[in-house]
């Protein structure tokens, strides 16, 4: 089929011709306006379409619903070809780590990035398409609605020049539509190509407001901690030893000797203090001014829930989410009188009596509290240089309550933000969800231990208690400090020994032997300041030393006993006194949970830091908006690119050359030469000619020619007066 054509409006059918067609129809067939050229044949075509802007339109919507639906609205909720961005284990899909090695399985959220630079590149491609493919659309939708003669409207040839200039571009014009001008210049497809561009210009800049984009961590392959203690492992009867052997409270005393208030504790956990001046003006804790404050034992009372846990503090299990057990030990120690000291405990002279009874049956994986109480009562006579206030010569009371909670914590993870969770008041398998890997040598072990409760002694006889309590498994904290203080082996036991070593000091050591340490003294740097400086002058503190006089041992026994109850920090209050009591708890603590072989430790960890991968970041309202908006969208672009397509059109698109052809038509009704017009709002003659396109010919004939403002709209299956075409045959 010919596909060119002309407009002629100057040669219309006589009255006399359309009048003898309404009279004789049978014969309106054989009519015909056209004159043959010299070979007596007259040139027609029938009207055509042209697919391009169509498969242009789905094209574009392919790419803008790839770059939106499908990648942006699904890659911010989870990876392409999997259900989740974290970790999921042993779920029913199986789509965890798939337990096939790092690089396999991260290869699927790599694909995911990919899919994800591509739609962000595409995205733009769309954005850039946007203005150019819409007008585009708008201009061949121009054609078929000029052509449907009477029925689009009555438009005016100013109307008609509207949308043949794309004027829902043109920003003057769109404003003057909105004031006033709408009858001079408006039309109902004009009115959809406004808001069909505004929409389309639109949706990219509100992507952009709502997208962003952020790199998240994703999984790679799981590491696993093991042989790591479990508070049941204490009590299960797979321990071979039935018996402390004396050994936690060898490694309690150890490390009462030798640890510092200054000294980073890599197993002391705590909430991070808030050390913001914005937020917190005029602040000056201990806990931000002095480095390492957090995780060092000479502000342990300032700490907020202080407690021992095996692995490192800050330890993150990254992806998985992992539990742990806590010890939680806080001492209070008060000043007692006489009348508050337990009657039975002064019958023995110089005895070191203790009750140990009635501690909780706490079962497996649940909180467990007990308390402790320990009540000193030290007499010193002789020793009046020991106190700057002349009070050395008498009796002085204290008691000591340690109060201890174990349990367990969910270990920091991206999950939790960071930080280490809360003690949980049960079991934590009651916390767990997908994300967890299970923690022990069997899926279930972690929840699986048999647990036998702690223990119940009830040591009512002084002679052989301390030897009795050095065999006790799973002792509390302070029994454990008490024994380390004064039971056996203690400072205070061993102390007449160290008079051998005096008497030969001179001998074996010369005369600078006064200054050479023989050994630490436990319990004495843990009353230090936070700063860690000595809060008390005495000869025990940093070692007992050598020293030529036997006598000095006893001096040391003395100076030691008295660091318990004096400190030139607070004096008498005990603030440091009860620092240094909590802080020997958790060492006592750390004691009782490392003293087992690794071997017997069933508890494992698991962590998974995993690799940085970039998602797109938007709320569901944003996605719900912006996809209600781009369906309202393609689907008009693509309605009206359905249009302009579906109907066969005159010419192929409303483009000079068709608005050419159209001024040829109506020379009769402009000026014959090229003028200046200055003020196009002034030529009355575009708003009183008709703007639309028809069959002059009424539909009457087999061959229909075009006209401005005919009514009779044109038809598919009707054949109109064309261009003669060249014969290549001619040229040739």
């Amino acid at each position: 089929m010919q596909s060119h054509f002309v407009v002629d409006v100057q040669r219309q059918p006589s009255e006399q011709t359309l009048r003898e067609a309404h009279e004789t129809p049978e014969e309106s067939r054989l009519l015909s306006t056209e004159k043959p050229d010299s070979n007596g044949q007259v040139h027609s075509t029938f009207l055509s379409r042209s697919p391009f802007i169509i498969i242009s339109t789905l094209f574009y919507i392919a790419l803008a619903v790839y770059a939106w639906g499908i990648v942006t609205c699904i890659l911010s909720r989870k990876p392409i070809g999997a259900n989740y961005y974290g970790v999921r284990v042993l779920n029913k899909d199986n789509n965890g780590w798939g337990w096939v090695g790092a690089q396999t399985f991260h290869a699927l959220f790599v694909n995911s990035e990919k899919h994800f630079r591509a739609a962000r590149i595409i995205q733009s491609i769309v954005s850039v398409l946007t203005v150019p493919l819409t007008s585009a659309t708008c201009t061949r939708a121009a054609v078929v609605f000029l052509q449907s003669g009477r029925r689009s409207g009555r438009l005016t040839m100013r109307q008609a020049i509207a949308l043949a200039d794309g004027a829902w571009t043109d920003i003057p014009l769109v404003l003057r539509l909105l004031f006033g001008g709408w009858k001079r210049y408006g039309s109902s497809l004009l009115v959809v190509a406004i808001l069909l561009n505004a929409l389309g210009a639109s949706i990219s800049p509100l992507q952009e407001l709502f997208l962003t984009t952020k790199t998240i961590q994703t999984p790679t392959f799981p590491q696993l901690i093991s042989n790591l203690i479990d508070i049941p492992d204490q009590f299960s009867s797979l321990v071979d030893q039935a018996t402390d052997s004396g050994h936690v409270i060898s490694l309690t005393r150890a490390r009462l000797a030798s640890t510092t208030n200054s000294q980073p504790q890599m197993n002391l956990w705590s909430q991070a203090p808030d050390c913001n001046l914005l937020t917190q003006p005029g602040r000056n804790s201990p806990l931000c001014v002095i480095g390492g404050s957090q995780y060092v034992l000479g502000n342990i009372t300032l700490l907020e829930d202080p407690f021992f846990s095996q692995l490192p503090a800050g330890f993150s299990t990254g992806l998985v989410k992992q539990f742990a057990p806590r010890i939680n030990s806080t001492a209070h120690r008060e000043n007692i009188t006489a009348d508050g000291f337990p009657p039975n405990c002064d019958q023995i002279p110089d005895a070191l009596f203790i009750r140990y009874a009635n501690v909780s049956n706490g079962q497996a994986y649940a909180v467990e509290d007990f308390n402790e109480v320990m009540y000193l009562n030290i007499t010193l006579s002789g020793w009046d240089s020991l106190s700057p206030l002349g009070f050395a010569n008498t009796s002085y009371y204290s008691k000591i309550t340690v109060n201890t909670t174990t349990g367990y914590f969910e270990l920091p993870n991206y999950m939790n933000g960071g930080v280490n969770g809360p003690l949980l008041v049960d079991d934590p398998a009651n916390y767990c969800d997908l994300s967890c890997e299970p923690q022990g040598s069997t899926p279930d072990s972690i929840y699986d231990h048999n647990i036998t409760a702690r223990a119940t002694h009830s040591l009512g006889s002084p002679s052989d208690a301390a030897a009795q309590l050095l065999h006790t498994r799973n002792k509390g904290p302070l029994l454990t400090i008490a024994v380390a203080l004064f039971g056996l082996g203690s400072f205070i036991d061993q102390v007449q020994s160290y008079q051998t070593y005096f008497a030969a000091a001179n001998t074996h050591n010369g005369s600078d032997s006064s200054i050479l340490c023989l050994n630490e003294v436990p319990f004495m740097p843990l009353l230090h300041d936070p700063q860690d400086h000595a809060s008390i002058t005495s000869g025990v503190d940093p070692c007992v030393r050598y020293t030529g006089d036997p006598s000095s041992a006893s001096l040391n026994v003395a100076q030691y006993l008295w660091s318990f109850i004096y400190t030139s920090g607070d004096g008498f209050a005990g603030e440091r006194i009860q620092n240094a009591f909590t802080s020997a708890a958790f060492l006592a603590n750390e004691a009782w949970m490392m003293s087992l072989d690794p071997a017997a430790g069933r508890l494992g960890v698991t962590y998974d830091y995993g690799a940085d991968t970039q998602i797109p970041v938007i709320s569901t309202k944003a996605i719900i908006l912006l996809s209600a908006l781009l369906g309202v969208f393609l689907s008009s672009l693509l309605a009206l690119a359905i249009y302009g397509t579906w109907y066969p059109h005159w010419t192929p698109r409303l483009d000079s050359f068709a608005m050419l052809r159209i001024g040829a038509s109506l020379a009769d009704r402009f000026p014959g030469s090229l003028v200046i017009v200055e003020d196009v709002d002034s030529c009355k003659v575009l708003d009183d000619t008709p703007g639309w396109i028809g069959d002059v010919s009424g539909g009457m004939g087999d061959v229909g020619e075009l006209a401005v403002s005919a009514d009779t709209p044109l038809l598919r299956n009707r054949r109109y007066h064309c261009q003669e075409l060249p014969d290549p045959r001619r040229d040739s």
